[in-house]
């Protein structure tokens, strides 16, 4: 199961007045997991970006529009975080997931019955 490494320190810097959040994960990520995640990202107006690298977890790019504040940067961290259970769930519980690639998955399991 991947998740947030909380123990790992979390970046932070300004690009054009707006915070670019990097935030390490427990493991690496297939090259498929990051696609998913980020089509969830997009899906959910969050910036996302997957970073593999070339030795030990991969990390989470995250845009904040300088335009937040308080509650709503908050709600983008969870929402980010949230949507790492949901790009896991599609390989472990393809029917239970509404994750587009889930979606496509059981309606081309539904027409080859």
């Amino acid at each position: 199961m991947t998740d947030i490494d909380y123990q790992a320190d979390l970046v932070l810097n300004y690009v054009d007045h707006e915070l670019h959040a990097v935030i390490p994960l427990t493991a690496p990520v297939s090259a498929m997991w990051g696609q998913r995640y980020e089509a969830l990202a997009q899906a959910k107006n969050v910036q996302a970006l997957v970073r593999p690298r070339r030795e030990g977890p991969a990390m989470l790019l995250l845009t904040v529009p300088a335009k937040m504040r308080g509650d709503d940067v908050e709600a983008l961290l969870e929402t980010a975080r949230a949507l790492i259970a949901e790009a896991d769930a599609v390989d472990q519980e393809p029917a239970s997931s509404t994750a587009p690639e889930a979606v496509a998955r059981e309606w081309w399991a539904r027409q080859r019955t």
